[in-house]
């Protein structure tokens, strides 16, 4: 009954204050929906064990992740092999790639689909513990040389490619232009190992090499044996893996001095290259919302201690008539544990909202790759809810139970004395400025670091890449491996690919609203991934020494299409196919740079001439390039991207097997042109699919948008952080001048000068000023330098961040101790003095 009696008289007191009450409850509101919301981000995208309804959970055997290129690299199935043969602590492994592929219906190739495809050995459904929904799974029979080659459709390729048709078992389709016969669908949503749509044998041969090998690199997945934990087995495989580089030939042997180990037991989920790219950015999320949880507390329980120190001389006179202190601390509790309560449930609502909003932004990302993993959609979880419930409870503890202990704590004789609630102790006075010192430095690093994201981002969204994208068409083209072997580059097979590449652009180049068309392996603005290079007669001893590199391949004549210059030298030619494929390390061939790179590493202007090769630090090495002209600068691969370079080679396609991705420079709509593109290519051959088709303008924001997503979490975080530190270092200021409010009344009334009290006040101003920021700005930079690994920081947003937003703060903390000062010194000092 006291409880019903101390909760309605707690609901009383904040009715009576609404503007207090709509204040900390908003405060509240969205310190919680925050956490909870990166809470649940960050356990389905990262931290929740991947399990498929298993027991135990499933592990990647992956090799170092290369920022260089944003990838991770992949390994020598020889070794996989051996660990899988000698480990004590795995239960299961099995090995697999990942690749972008066709499928379609047998004898209508013209309607194939770009899917993601699996070479998978056969008992990966073993491993993750899911078995087809219609026939049958991979078995061992199927992996052996000379046999049927069969795949296994996913639910979603199953309906959409081929109807749903349940006949499908036993049928003949087309993967590559190549006849897979189907052996079953899976259940709808499988998609292991990440956005796998098709999963395809692998062969023994390629499986289980003999002997070590630069060829055949694969990953794997495994589970470890019961109560056996991750910790343990990475202290195996680095056993295991010590003994099998011992004894390899002197050509691998760089592999004993990979950085982590060339083999890596990692959380699945952590193999996601996609993930690991921006795991860094994502961690620095975690801690800045755990900051602005921090700010979130002290703002709520400054407020509600204010409210206490209203309420002093009424909790002393309760003291003096006997009222139990836990009684009282009960009662001034109830008011924190309504609003946070109330807080919590709206922050629910809220944090659902924002999860709905995320999920449909993944679509947006991926609409266009379909790389999403399958577990990147997010739904709040019972894990979530509870560490809801326990982040309210912290804050009860945190907002509620700290001021009412404090509140007991004073001298209740000396109030009830004093009748005045306008001095403070020496030590309230110093742990009020420890809040204010604490939610400078706060709002200081989390202000920082959303300015240096969203300024990072903007810069990279208004970037000049190099290329002109109005008016421009690109799309991926890709040649039926079936129907365009390489063949090692013999004459023949090269002479059949580059007929198409270029009657394809002849053809688009006759239709009345198409000026030029060119291709790219990566077109200016997307790509990325960097390598080593040396010049002949200048290599660095030291091989990271060496300047890096981007290497693109483009098609004769490509320059014009998107608007780039050939400064220097000459374009290339048909004279440069007189290279034999097959023996380019021994002949070399040619290459035309950007002008940065001539410029910088050539500065004598003598580029021309000069010969370079791309080499990795392993042994091997391309064959030497002649440079023979110069282009224009461009970008590849966003300016935000740690995998961007600054200097770019460019290769001849004719010469080599890789995917390329054309571009159009058309008049007229682009519908028009979307469907020229088409025809043509069905016109052509029926073996060749375009896909991936959308306007350049696109193409370049396409690898922003998960960059932006994050960094709309960042804004939110960063709008939230600045309200948070301009209402709450202004409300500590006020309280704890109003609590020398006394203090200042009897300097007056000893005749010292306004001007001087004002000085008192700034001075201490300035003080916690020079703390605060110094730990802010320290903490800042420490985040800023882990976010570098993973992203290019724009240098005008460090500008923003190290001192505007300092200055900011800055003005925030004067005027927050200026104006209760001013009013203050407003009143006459009698007035002050009879306060009670």
């Amino acid at each position: 009954m006291s409880a019903w009696i101390d909760i309605r008289y707690a609901a009383r007191l904040l009715l009576k204050k609404p503007l207090f009450t709509l204040t900390t409850t908003a405060i509240v509101t969205v310190g919680l929906a925050l956490t909870l919301y990166t809470f649940t981000l960050m356990q389905q995208l990262v931290f929740k064990p991947l399990t498929l309804d298993q027991d135990m959970p499933l592990i990647a055997i992956a090799g170092e992740f290369k920022a260089a290129h944003g990838t991770r690299q992949r390994v020598d199935p020889y070794h996989l092999n051996q660990v899988q043969a000698d480990s004590m602590l795995l239960q299961n492994m099995s090995l697999y790639e990942s690749a972008v592929r066709t499928v379609g219906r047998q004898g209508n190739e013209a309607i194939s689909h770009k899917v993601h495809l699996t070479y998978a050995q056969w008992d990966l459904f073993e491993v993750a513990g899911v078995q087809p929904l219609l026939g049958r799974s991979f078995s061992p029979s199927d992996q052996q040389d000379g046999a049927q080659s069969v795949v296994v459709l996913s639910h979603d390729i199953w309906q959409r490619v081929f109807d749903g048709d349940e006949t499908i078992i036993g049928r003949m389709i087309q993967v590559e232009a190549i006849p897979k016969q189907v052996i079953g669908v899976m259940p709808p949503g499988f998609a292991f190992p990440a956005r796998a749509q098709v999963w395809q044998i692998m062969t023994q041969t390629r499986l289980e090499p003999a002997n070590p090998s630069n060829r055949g690199a694969l990953q794997a997945v495994a589970r470890l044996k019961p109560d056996v934990t991750l910790t343990q087995f990475q202290h195996e495989l680095a056993t295991l893996l010590q003994r099998q580089l011992q004894a390899l030939p002197q050509e691998f042997a760089w592999r004993a001095d990979v950085a982590g180990g060339y083999l890596q037991a990692i959380p699945f989920k952590l193999s996601v290259d996609v993930l690991y790219q921006h795991y860094a950015i994502l961690v620095a999320m975690i801690l800045v919302v755990l900051l602005i949880l921090m700010l979130t507390c002290i703002n709520v329980g400054n407020l509600l201690l204010a409210r206490v120190n209203e309420q002093i001389r009424d909790v002393a006179i309760r003291v003096a008539l006997g009222v139990p202190q836990h009684r009282l601390v009960l009662q001034m509790m109830w008011e924190s544990t309504l609003i946070c309560c109330l807080g919590g449930l709206l922050a629910l609502g809220l944090a659902h909202w924002g999860i709905a909003l995320t999920n449909l932004a993944f679509e947006e990302i991926f609409a266009m790759s379909g790389a999403r993993p399958f577990w990147w959609t997010l739904s709040i979880s019972s894990d979530g809810v509870w560490m809801l419930i326990l982040a309210v409870v912290m804050m009860i503890v945190i907002t509620g139970l700290i001021p009412a202990w404090r509140a007991l704590q004073g001298d209740i004789n000396g109030i009830l004395r004093d009748g005045t609630r306008g001095a403070v102790s020496k030590r309230a006075g110093r742990v009020n400025q420890a809040l204010v010192v604490a939610e400078i430095a706060l709002s200081c690093v989390v202000l920082a670091i959303a300015a240096m994201l969203l300024g990072s981002s903007l810069a990279a969204q208004q970037a000049d890449y190099g290329v002109q994208t109005e008016q421009r068409l690109t799309a991926s083209v890709r040649l039926a491996w079936g129907s365009y072997r390489w063949n090692g580059g013999a004459p023949e097979a090269r002479k059949k690919r580059n007929d198409f590449y270029y009657g394809l652009k002849a053809k688009l180049e006759q239709h009345p609203q198409i000026n030029s068309v060119a291709y790219f392996s990566s077109l200016p603005g997307t790509g990325g991934g960097t390598s080593h290079f040396e010049i002949q007669g200048r290599a660095e001893p030291v091989f990271s020494d060496n300047p890096m590199w981007n290497f693109e391949l483009v098609s004769r004549d490509a320059w014009r299409t998107v608007g780039m210059q050939l400064l220097e030298g000459r374009d290339f030619n048909l004279s440069d196919l007189a290279v034999d494929s097959r023996e380019l390390r021994e002949q070399g061939s040619v290459v035309i740079i950007n002008a940065a790179m001539a410029r910088e590493l050539f500065p004598e202007g003598n580029a021309l001439g000069q010969r370079v090769r791309t080499l990795n630090g392993e042994g091997w090495h391309t064959e030497w390039r002649t440079i023979v002209g110069v282009v224009s600068d461009s970008v590849h691969g966003p300016t935000t991207d740690a995998t961007s370079a600054r200097h770019t080679g460019y290769g001849l396609m004719d010469l080599r097997p890789w995917r390329m991705n054309l571009v159009m420079h058309y008049r007229g709509e682009q519908s028009q042109a979307i469907a020229a593109l088409r025809q043509a290519i069905i016109d052509l051959d029926a073996d060749a699919t375009v896909h991936d088709i959308q306007s350049y303008q696109s193409l370049i924001k396409q690898p922003l948008l998960l960059m932006a997503a994050l960094n709309q979490i960042f804004l939110v975080g960063g709008l939230v952080a600045l309200f948070l530190a301009a209402s709450g270092i202004y409300a500590m200021a006020a309280n704890s001048i109003a609590l020398r409010s006394q203090e200042i009344a009897t300097r007056r009334a000893l005749g010292v000068p306004e001007g001087q009290v004002v000085l008192l006040f700034v001075r201490q101003a300035l003080w916690q000023l020079a703390v605060g920021l110094t730990l802010g700005i320290g903490a800042a930079l420490w985040l800023s330098a882990q976010l570098a690994g993973a992203m290019n920081i724009d240098p005008s947003s460090y500008v923003w961040a190290l001192l505007g937003i300092p200055a900011f703060i800055v003005m925030l903390v004067l005027l927050a101790t200026l104006l209760p000062v001013s009013r203050q010194l407003q009143a006459p000092p009698a007035e002050a003095l009879r306060q009670s």
